[in-house]
């Protein structure tokens, strides 16, 4: 007898996410799948649409190898902003991710102070050359093409509906939340006609799937491909569904990490520090700010101080016997570069203050940790205009305890983990309604952490902290 399930899929930075979920919120099968991401030159980070696609193919024979499965539905969400050009439907050329800086420099020539504030105003996001409009102006601006976000094109190429959803939408850079259509004046500042833009539609409309697609995720065509939302969002989603408590933060790790409270209307930032993110539903907004590097930070670390394999978790394990302060060694862990959560600077690097002969690779690592959730931290702190009494929290951070205490004693606050494979594959197929939710959490592994004796350290060692990195570039002390 087949087993009822819905798919959800998952384009993230590093890999293709699939998840088949039971009606009961169980996770029946799982795959994963790599794909390259092309690092030519300074700044770039592009990858190939057929690179996602044949991913999306193997995982869903993987996962369909592992039992009869009757998918009633399909989910997806996806990596944003991340450019995909086509000519008709098909890619034109390789798509430029989130991670490509090279339209930085273009982008802030033609944004000045005034103007990022309009557009901050009309849009909630914070502008600069990672936006999909500022992208096509930089390196597309004389093709007369359509294009679309990463999660939008694996919609179409599921579907051939050209559409995507609020909160894919912000990633364009021309969503407008007042009207919650593209924004005219914007799509005519970057020369962008609107009719190259997609149709804006809720994350929780369907279109049904396509013979092609039903042959790419060998599901039979006609079930309906839910339109979903960005992958911080399904991620939120996992966390507390469409009934997300006001006075929580909800934290997402992966390559990057994602840090949002939630509120029942748009709640803008005097100070444009951080992001206005539409939610699913439609009074569900976030206060959103983004760390470029956390995922991808570690990962850095254990290569450059344990490349064997053997040798990573003693790696870590030996970070973790440090004290609190790591004996005096900060790490402002900006690897990716650019604007970190709400500090926004396109010039910001990493760097360590405070290095010694008597650090080792072990300070350097619980360092990193430190300078992560002091960074999280500081993001919270800027979505206070009342108190935040709890935290829930996500990713990769819920497998490694240690690093979740340490960063609970940084917040001084509860922190609830949700264990989940993947956050934001669960929050596509969550999306589809077919799962009940309630049931979900209660079949779902959970824990909770309160800080310690050690809150009182770390509210010393991030006052330091926040003194040496401000507002300003680390590396060469430039104000933002």
């Amino acid at each position: 007898m087949n087993r009822s399930c819905v798919l959800g899929i998952d384009l993230g930075t590093s890999a293709l996410k699939l998840m088949a979920v039971s009606p009961e919120g169980r996770t029946v099968a799982s795959a994963r799948e790599p794909y390259e991401t092309i690092t030519n030159c300074e700044g770039q980070a592009e990858q190939r649409c057929a690179d996602w696609l044949k991913a999306l193919s193997r995982a869903a024979s993987k996962v369909h190898s592992r039992g009869k499965l009757r998918v009633e539905a399909i989910g997806i969400t996806g990596q944003m902003p991340t450019l995909v050009v086509l000519n008709g439907t098909k890619p034109c050329g390789r798509a430029i991710t989130w991670q490509d800086s090279r339209a930085d420099s273009w982008t802030s020539e033609r944004v000045n102070k005034e103007l990022r504030e309009d557009i901050y105003r009309r849009t909630g996001v914070i502008m600069d050359g990672r936006y999909l409009a500022p992208m096509f102006g930089f390196h597309c601006a004389l093709r007369p093409s359509r294009f679309l976000s990463a999660k939008d094109f694996l919609f179409l190429a599921l579907t051939g509906v050209f559409a995507t959803d609020p909160s894919t939408a912000s990633g364009y850079g021309l969503y407008n939340l007042k009207s919650k259509s593209w924004d005219a004046e914007l799509c005519s500042f970057w020369k962008i006609p609107v009719e190259q833009l997609p149709s804006i539609m809720s994350s929780l409309c369907s279109a049904p799937l396509s013979t092609a697609g039903s042959k790419m995720v060998s599901c039979a065509p006609g079930i309906p491909v839910f339109v979903g939302c960005a992958d911080s969002v399904a991620g939120v989603y996992a966390l507390s569904g469409n009934a997300p408590q006001k006075d929580t933060v909800h934290i997402v790790t992966g390559s990057s990490t994602v840090i949002i409270k939630c509120d029942s209307q748009p709640h803008w930032d005097a100070y444009g520090r951080y992001l206005v993110t539409p939610l699913v539903g439609e009074r569900s907004y976030g206060r959103e700010a983004d760390l470029l590097a956390s995922g991808s930070a570690r990962e850095w670390a254990q290569n450059l101080f344990a490349v064997n394999n053997n040798n990573r978790r003693s790696f870590w394990h030996s970070a973790y016997e440090i004290s609190a302060g790591a004996e005096g060694l900060l790490f402002a862990p900006y690897l990716a570069g650019g604007e970190q959560g709400v500090i926004w600077n396109p010039r910001l690097k990493a760097a360590l203050i405070g290095l010694t002969c008597a650090h080792g690779p072990a300070h350097i690592a619980r360092a990193l940790i430190e300078g992560m959730s002091f960074e999280i931290r500081r993001c919270i702190e800027a979505f206070e205009d009342r108190p935040i009494t709890s935290v829930r929290t996500t990713g990769w951070i819920t497998q490694n305890i240690p690093e979740l205490q340490i960063l609970t004693d940084i917040l001084g606050k509860p922190v609830h983990a949700v264990k989940l494979e993947s956050a934001s594959a669960m929050g596509a197929a969550l999306l589809t309604n077919t799962i009940d939710f309630r049931t979900y959490l209660t079949n779902t592994k959970t824990f909770d952490l309160e800080s310690t004796k050690y809150n009182n350290r770390y509210n010393e060692v991030y006052a330091r902290y926040v003194a040496e990195f401000s507002a300003k570039d680390p590396s060469q002390g430039k104000p933002c």
